[in-house]
């Protein structure tokens, strides 16, 4: 996969495969853009635990306190917290995104990088880890540039984030709260997600060797798990 430079990046917002609103110019770097902090945070109370089961969504909330920077909210070392950018941002089936570290920050020991996947097809306000790894408190603000986005081109994608079957966070406004109790390893009662139909006939295609190889390999049982008998 290749990075977008800034030239790309235009491209993209331009074929109205990539969004960001709102845009400032000036945040878009060589090949990557700035985002900025907004107002809410959501911060972890001390000496809890979670374990199995784990507590859903709603439960969670009484693990964490609901402040609001303002003027200002002072990070203390080894803290962490959950935060928001401000952008709302659209992926289309044809880029990732990557949330890194700004030199700047991480050089004071500020690590923003610790939720940094975005599948295609991701829409919404991506919510952030920050994680105070340094020795001085640092005072977070509103609007600064927190963390940067990288883009990524990618081919082939069969199902999409805003198309798939389960997909937990997709269209976030608000700081969503971990997810983790819904999934099915953890949940007996959840029902296995179908596959996308997509999945299926790219798997059926005798065009495809790779695919036919694979459907040949499952056992009967696994071809009635997913759909294929």
């Amino acid at each position: 996969m290749s990075v977008l430079s800034e030239s790309k990046i235009l491209t993209k917002m331009y074929s109205h495969e990539f969004s960001i609103t709102p845009l400032a110019l000036e945040n878009i770097q060589p090949s990557s853009i700035d985002l900025t902090l907004d107002e809410v945070i959501q911060i972890p109370k001390a000496d809890l635990k979670i374990h199995p089961p784990y507590p859903n969504t709603q439960e969670l909330h009484s693990y964490f306190t609901q402040g609001v920077i303002g003027n200002g909210y002072t990070l203390k070392p080894n803290q962490f917290i959950l935060a928001q950018i401000k952008e709302n941002i659209n992926l289309s089936d044809t880029l990732v995104g990557q949330i890194q570290n700004r030199n700047s920050l991480i050089r004071l020991g500020i690590n923003v990088g610790l939720s940094s996947y975005i599948n295609p097809g991701y829409k919404g306000k991506l919510p952030i880890a920050i994680h105070n790894i340094g020795s001085f408190e640092f005072e977070l603000t509103s609007g600064m540039r927190i963390c940067q986005l990288i883009l990524s081109e990618t081919e082939g994608v069969l199902s999409d984030y805003s198309v798939r079957a389960g997909a937990k966070y997709q269209g976030e406004q608000n700081i969503t709260l971990s997810k983790l109790s819904e999934d099915k390893e953890f949940n007996p009662s959840a029902k296995t997600l179908p596959v996308s139909q997509k999945l299926l006939d790219f798997l059926k295609s005798p065009k495809n060797n790779s695919s036919q190889e694979f459907f040949q390999a499952l056992t009967t049982e696994q071809k009635k798990q997913i759909g294929l008998l």
